[in-house]
């Protein structure tokens, strides 16, 4: 589930009080790449990942099935979708380079995250994203909205669970009103009515209850 944010500065005080682990810092390099025509018919597209917060970067190559669809995929409130990931070496953009793969576009995701167990293993990131404007030029990289960050809410599932994990994120973005109101991507909810008095609230408490 995602949404757009304003103010994250309260986000993050909601989200420690919620969470109860020490927040990550976030900052990912993100190159999309899709395949060429003699690769086949259909086009297939692939996202390597660049986690420059460690002091070896570190590679990641994933691909993102569609979305769950049919009766079951309307009646659950999060988007249900196939994901394969492997930890890889930084000669992979060549490789893909090689196999036939060209460039679509390439971002930088600057933020934090929160990890933490609560019904599933949920992922929470904050981050603005930001576009490069030299070819992996992430040191000049500028903000594509700036004042505005995006907030993700994930969880990995197996086939046999996946109602009981989409379940669990639903209970848990529920804690997030009247800060914000998370859907599945590309469903608009708009300004919630409340945010600035919530924000307002969180950041004259000071994070100091334990939610």
């Amino acid at each position: 589930m995602e949404t757009i944010l304003a103010h994250v500065e309260a986000l993050e005080i909601l989200l420690q009080g919620l969470c109860g682990v020490q927040r990550e810092r976030l900052r990912v390099h993100e190159i999309c790449l899709k395949s060429g025509p003699h690769l086949g018919s259909v086009t297939s597209e692939v996202r390597l990942l660049c986690d420059l917060e460690q002091a070896e970067p570190s590679w990641t190559v994933r691909h993102v099935g569609g979305a769950m669809r049919g009766a079951g995929a309307e009646q659950i409130s999060v988007l249900v979708r196939s994901m394969v990931e492997s930890k890889t070496s930084k000669n992979v953009l060549r490789l893909f380079y090689t196999l036939g793969y060209k460039l679509d576009h390439e971002l930088l995701r600057v933020g934090f995250s929160f990890n933490f167990y609560r019904g599933a293993q949920i992922t929470v990131t904050v981050s603005s994203i930001n576009k490069m404007l030299k070819l992996h030029a992430t040191d000049e990289a500028v903000p594509v909205t700036p004042g505005i960050q995006m907030v993700e809410v994930t969880a990995p599932a197996a086939a046999e669970t996946y109602t009981e994990v989409a379940a669990a994120v639903s209970s848990f973005c529920e804690y997030l009103a009247p800060l914000l109101h998370l859907s599945k991507p590309g469903i608009s909810t708009g300004v919630v009515p409340t945010a600035a008095a919530a924000a307002a609230s969180l950041m004259s408490d000071g994070g100091g209850t334990t939610l």
